[in-house]
């Protein structure tokens, strides 16, 4: 189907206009497919029983509705009508011609993923395809959406392109249906999109018939999630996939001239005892990564032994233990648990949620004043942060930061987790009574500006 660009302004309540038109003209039919369809994204239950507040339910009255008219069926004038074109026919309701360019743009347009990477509260947002990571950047227009939108959301949407004209310049927007994915939701309707293109390529669907597969996926998933119980969130450590739990062993130094010369006996060991030390390793993809830090500690006899997972932490306490030798002795061990940080925080509801901001589990935890709190966080970011620019994220289909600044997409990808990792930070920090942590120094490690 070919569609021309929308008209300015001339296409407004074009949706509206279709379903009054429907519900009046065709009240048993409409309802119907209404219900039909809520059957078809929610067939667990019955729907008096799903105790939606009233803005989810206008969410989902947006959503089912523009869907009947993008790919729905009525039973009208005798027999079933495909919804779309028959709002387009002669017996159709009266529509501008920008209104006919939204009908059948909405056909036309695929309910696709998106993420969020930037927001202009109450003007706009920019999307990158979830999907194709080679996938141009989309600022879209979008006044209502970008002012609950935050970077590092997953949405499904539907793109529209608007003519320029009439005072008004060419841009983008969405449709008006989205089906925003809370943090903890993501996994599930990842792995079902990508298992709907998996068993499409299986059965030799054709496009079209994927592409009804996908937006059905998306739309069932969005649903569920207002329904289903959030899964726990899942924190693994990047280079070796273990549970991310942040371990740091406390050490009293005895002998500092003995613990200098140990650690530049060791051939894989970078660093002095004023800045600590560095126990590096190759990995498969030719990255350097931290097996264990060494940091200096609070006073002038101490230091840190900091390590990503609980089994590092235990392979590199015994390494550090048998080099060193008598010139430290094992004090205590502190751990800083992800996950449990974001049960505490009641994660999942937007913002970062990836556990990213640790907090101590060890007892007795003093009560420090909140610059003390952002001053500890801080240097266990950067440690935890130190080679990001060089491991390869999940997030940018498996490729580091740095090689993925190298095409404009992934650019604006890495653009939008930095700002995803801020957003979650000023929300935890504003929660925790204490000033935010920057990550400027990401942004200063790949060379690039916001």
């Amino acid at each position: 189907m070919n569609v021309h660009p929308l008209r300015p302004r001339d296409h407004e309540d074009a949706a509206r206009v279709a379903i009054s038109w429907l519900a009046e003209r065709h009240r048993k039919g409409w309802r119907n497919a209404f219900e039909a369809l809520l059957d078809l994204w929610r067939p667990e239950g019955p729907r008096d029983g799903w105790q939606l507040d009233e803005d989810g339910m206008t969410m989902v009255s947006i959503n089912a509705g523009e869907w009947l008219i993008a790919r729905g069926d009525i039973h009208a004038r005798g027999g079933p009508r495909e919804i779309n074109a028959y709002l387009l026919g002669q017996e159709g309701p009266f529509l501008t011609p920008g209104q006919r360019d939204w009908i059948a743009q909405v056909r036309a347009r695929p309910l696709r993923l998106y993420r969020v990477t930037d927001v202009q509260p109450g003007a706009g947002m920019t999307l990158v395809d979830e999907f194709d990571p080679q996938a141009d950047p989309q600022p879209v227009r979008e006044i209502s959406g970008s002012r609950t939108a935050k970077p590092g959301m997953l949405m499904g949407a539907r793109v529209m392109e608007v003519a320029a004209g009439a005072g008004s310049d060419g841009h983008r927007e969405l449709s008006g249906a989205i089906y925003p994915f809370s943090k903890l939701a993501e996994a599930t309707v990842l792995a079902q999109a990508r298992q709907v293109g998996a068993g499409s390529a299986g059965l030799g669907l054709h496009s079209d018939n994927q592409r009804d597969l996908l937006e059905l996926a998306i739309a069932r998933a969005w649903l569920d999630q207002w329904f289903a119980p959030a899964p726990l969130p899942q924190i693994h450590d990047a280079s070796t996939g273990d549970p991310l739990l942040l371990v740091t062993d406390h050490y009293r130094v005895l002998d500092a001239a003995a613990l200098a010369a140990s650690m530049a006996s060791q051939p894989d060991v970078h660093g002095d005892a004023q800045q600590g030390w560095n126990r590096m390793i190759e990995g498969a993809d030719g990255a350097q990564r931290s097996l264990s830090t060494i940091n200096p500690g609070r006073s002038t006899d101490r230091v840190e032994l900091f390590h990503r997972t609980q089994r590092l932490a235990d392979v590199g306490r015994a390494w550090f233990e048998g080099v060193a030798g008598a010139a430290v002795q094992h004090l205590t061990r502190e751990i800083a648990d992800p996950a449990g940080h974001l049960a505490r925080a009641g994660g999942g509801q937007g913002g970062n949620n990836t556990g990213r901001t640790p907090q101590s589990t060890s007892t007795g935890t003093p009560d420090l004043p909140p610059e003390v709190i952002a001053q500890a966080i801080e240097q266990v970011l950067h440690r935890h942060y130190a080679n990001w620019a060089d491991e390869t994220v999940a997030a940018l289909d498996g490729r580091t930061p740095r090689q993925a600044i190298t095409t404009p997409a992934g650019l604006e990808r890495v653009k939008g987790l930095l700002r995803e990792y801020e957003e979650g930070e000023r929300e935890q920090s504003a929660a925790q009574g204490r000033p935010a942590v920057s990550y400027q120094f990401l942004w200063d490690a790949l060379g690039i500006s916001r």
